[in-house]
């Protein structure tokens, strides 16, 4: 992305953030949940539970690029994999203070129970009967880095797979980054001052053989608490 449209991004963000103020909280939380349920319908993400503690929404999409994985898993483009994003409304919020040693334990009893209930459902759910990889893209601050992602994640089992974005991606990632703007305003606005506007792309991979090795056969294990 080029200096210019990243300043225009940000001028753009700052006359929505003024004028999102004077919005009431219910006007601004239901437009941005119209806008995320369109979106989810159009690419075809959807909730495998209605368990309150997941954090997780799955779609199936052809890969968009070839992956090599550490496991010898070799994905070819076109091939159906699965794709892993954040259940927005079910992410436990932190307070003005920011996020705390209670919030991030939080955050990662809850992701791993969201990763054993995944691991449960595409065992036995025939249209991920084929599904040899997990993607996850995140859209996390510029300002931790791609390493500290990697490093991040990898206590999960995903590995990054490195990308170079065409035009249109990056066009797709400002477009992201609004999105994800407004979810923030609408359902954690104790984040705002801690959130920069534009963020980086990184994609994370797990194989599918990895992932059941990890999670699979531990969905009894208890549930992660609220």
């Amino acid at each position: 992305m080029t200096a210019d449209p990243a300043a225009s991004a940000v001028e753009f963000v700052t006359v929505l953030g003024s004028t999102s103020a004077a919005w009431p909280d219910e006007l601004w939380a239901g437009s941005v949940a119209w806008v995320d349920a369109r979106l989810r319908s159009y690419y075809g993400i959807y909730e495998f539970t209605d368990d309150p503690a997941c954090v997780l929404r799955v779609a199936l999409s052809p890969a968009r690029m070839a992956a090599s994985l550490s496991d010898g898993t070799e994905v070819e483009v076109g091939e159906l994999v699965g794709i892993l994003h954040f259940w927005n409304e079910h992410l436990p919020r932190y307070s003005e203070k920011g996020p705390d040693l209670g919030w991030a334990c939080s955050m990662r009893d809850r992701v791993i129970y969201s990763l054993r209930a995944f691991s449960a459902y595409i065992e036995h759910d025939p249209a991920w009967r084929q599904v040899r990889a997990i993607r996850a893209e995140t859209a996390l601050p510029a300002r931790l880095g791609a390493p500290q992602i990697a490093r991040v994640f990898q206590r999960y089992g995903f590995e990054r797979i490195p990308t170079e974005p065409s035009f249109l991606a990056r066009l797709h990632g400002l477009g992201e980054c609004c999105i994800l703007w407004g979810i923030t305003r609408a359902l954690n606005p104790a984040a705002m001052p801690r959130q920069r506007f534009l963020r980086d792309r990184c994609e994370l991979w797990i194989s599918r053989a990895a992932l059941l090795a990890r999670y699979a056969n531990r969905g009894n294990a208890g549930r992660a608490e609220a």
